[in-house]
């Protein structure tokens, strides 16, 4: 439904100049009180606490305090309208944040099925019309269906049998049953139960779990879960919580390998995407009519009228971004790896797979125009299906735009899983360790902590966070040597993945060796060492920073002005302010002023030659004083300058820990 002020908008004559919206605060709120659904958004929007009955008087401003302009867009053959608001709760003379909103005509909307969910005025309806999803995901998705996992059977499963049991029973060795059983997988947040004593296998819970609990002794979440399961036509459940020794760090070690394997054999993942910890439902009280597409009929007297749904175009993003699961890291690859992941998000459930993402708003499909989810589902099918060695594998990855987009994919991923949270900061590369195996294998490439061999130069060059005042010490403990990202406790972007043009993104630098020292077997596992050896142009740089986070740079004899100042991102506090400067490719797309990436070197105090990373900084080549851009032999250096050995062409030669 649409409030009065918002019903006006497509009333009258249509016009694409921006317009007023609301004038007072008090009238934005009561209509979000009311259900509107524009104004509802545009609420979340202007403050963090939900719309409630203000006692407060109405004061109109003289400016509005938002304010709306349509737009027309074209989108997979078919025109759309877009509504942008720009609201502030201060008014919007000086902007605001932005809203958009887009129309679809109903005539164009095959992707809009507003009756498969019509009658889910209950959880529990609508969990049964989720299984929907599944039976057309297994009958008519070709690509779904090509799992290259699929009858993989876990070490152990969790059997649920059917919605009448009442007990579960722990399976320690399921592979016995002489065929694959079909499961699914658990993604939650966990910790000790405080009401319940089988929230985890251990020696002491083993025999228990395995002659069989009550499934009213369990977690709400694990409840949750296995009436999830059950009404998806499964009977079995594996969950870490229960399927790994959480007792035992030998088995721990045997079983966190296997995650690509677990996630990837699995018919779909159930992801408790609301729910807090163990003991909170999945199932929380709604209100249905937030799931209900909003349908509205103009009235306009210069244009084409017509039915329309209405939708806001940052819902899906919305949606997950405040969710406690998205902020758990080993959760990243568990929903990267499964085949199809069911949402249990609070408000309504929202659907994944390779062909479709769909919700309880739209079972049919997300309408045109919406971001993509976080992660591109196309190239993820060919991440998992290039991971399969083979000839027509090889020939997939040759492709230079394929390969491009999965080291996107990668980058992307990153990004994500470093803006999430881990308990234990030693997990840093074991959590992310499946899909890493996965990318492994499909890009026929070397992992190197985090980084790719093929793509070493560039992947050097990866950026903490930029607005940080205070600087904290190298983390600790140790988890990843100083040039990979997983050092670092905080999130982190890796820019020259997203560079379009790789061919004007010229090496500074070679690479003489990278060795990475691993605590077991398990290349992709935790990391207890690392040295890589570089050559290449190096100089001297000294940094002072400033009261406002800001640095002073001296180099080459002089104070850097503000006009070439560079852009610097320091990873942690340096231990001095005597650092080397190394570049390590030109990005040549804006010559003549190129840009020039570098990273900032303190010394290791190990043997000289031998640096630790502290920061990355990007400049223009002619404000480096670059020679051909090659080498740093006009500068002048300090008497602290270092390196293990230099050639006959000026290249030094050092090693980073």
């Amino acid at each position: 439904m649409l409030c009065t002020t918002c019903r006006q908008i497509f009333s009258g004559s249509f016009s694409q100049r921006t317009s007023a919206h609301h004038f007072c605060l008090q009238n934005l709120e009561k209509a979000a009180l009311d259900e509107c659904y524009i104004c509802q958004v545009l609420w979340r929007t202007v403050s963090d606490q939900p719309p409630r009955l203000s006692e407060k008087p109405e004061n109109p401003k003289s400016k509005p305090i938002s304010q709306y302009c349509f737009s027309r867009k074209s989108v997979s053959g078919s025109e759309i309208l877009e509504l942008e608001f720009v609201v502030d709760r201060n008014g919007v003379e000086n902007g605001g944040s932005c809203v958009a909103f887009c129309l679809q005509s109903m005539n164009d909307a095959d992707s809009i099925d507003v009756n498969m969910f019509s009658s889910a005025h209950t959880w529990e309806s609508s969990v049964q019309n989720a299984s929907k999803w599944l039976s057309d995901c297994m009958d008519n998705h070709d690509r779904c269906r090509m799992s290259p996992l699929s009858g993989y059977t876990p070490t152990r499963l969790i059997q649920i049998g059917s919605p009448s049991a009442d007990k579960i029973c722990l399976l320690l060795h399921p592979s016995e049953q002489g065929y694959a059983l079909r499961y699914a997988t658990l993604s939650h947040c966990w910790g000790a139960s405080q009401t319940s004593d089988f929230s985890a296998l251990t020696s002491a819970s083993r025999e228990v779990l395995e002659d069989g609990v009550s499934i009213s002794d369990l977690d709400p979440v694990f409840q949750d879960a296995i009436f999830t399961a059950r009404s998806l036509g499964l009977h079995y459940l594996w969950m870490d919580s229960l399927c790994i020794f959480q007792d035992s760090i030998a088995d721990w070690h045997k079983e966190a390998p296997l995650m690509s394997h677990v996630y990837g054999g699995a018919v779909v993942n159930i992801a408790a995407s609301v729910a807090e910890k163990n003991e909170a439902s999945c199932f929380p009280e709604r209100d249905i009519s937030l799931i209900q597409p909003c349908v509205i009929e103009p009235s306009w007297d210069n244009c084409e009228n017509g039915a329309y749904n209405i939708y806001y175009t940052r819902f899906w993003d919305d949606t997950f971004e405040s969710l406690p699961l998205m902020e758990r890291a080993w959760v990243t690859q568990e929903l990267l790896l499964a085949p199809r992941v069911l949402h249990l998000t609070g408000s309504q459930l929202f659907w994944e797979c390779y062909e479709l993402n769909a919700c309880e708003a739209y079972p049919g499909g997300l309408p045109p125009n919406l971001p993509e989810p976080w992660m591109m589902r196309d190239t993820l099918w060919t991440i998992l299906h290039s991971s399969r060695r083979g000839p027509e594998s090889r020939v997939m990855t040759a492709v230079p735009e394929i390969r491009d987009a999965m080291r996107e994919s990668w980058a992307n991923i990153v990004e994500v899983y470093t803006a999430c949270q881990l308990t234990y900061q030693s997990d840093k590369l074991m959590a992310l360790s499946g899909f890493s195996r996965v990318m492994e294998r499909a890009l026929h490439d070397k992992y190197c902590a985090g980084l790719w061999r093929s793509t070493l130069i560039t992947d050097l060059f990866w950026l903490g966070p930029c607005d940080r005042q205070e600087l904290c010490p190298r983390p600790s403990p140790y988890r990843a040597p100083s040039w990979s990202w997983a050092s670092l406790n905080d999130p982190v972007s890796l820019p020259s993945a997203y560079n379009e043009q790789w061919e004007d993104l010229e090496p500074l630098v070679d690479i003489i060796s990278c060795e990475v020292q691993t605590a077991t077997h398990d290349p992709f596992g935790a990391v207890t060492g690392g040295l890589l050896r570089i050559a290449g142009p190096l100089t001297t740089i000294k940094l002072r920073q400033k009261t406002d986070g800001g640095w002073l740079v001296f180099f080459d004899g002089a104070w850097w002005k503000d006009g070439g100042r560079p852009f610097i991102s320091i990873d942690c506090a340096p231990t001095t302010n005597q650092l080397h400067c190394l570049p390590l490719y030109l990005d040549t797309h804006q010559s003549p002023s190129w840009n020039v990436a570098c990273i900032l070197l303190e010394p290791a105090e190990t043997k000289r030659g031998q640096f630790r990373r502290v920061g990355a900084l990007i400049a223009f080549s002619g404000a480096l004083g670059m020679d051909v851009w090659t080498n740093f032999e006009h500068q002048k250096k300090e008497d602290w300058f270092a390196y293990e050995s230099v050639s006959e062409n000026g290249r030094y030669e050092l090693s980073i820990l």
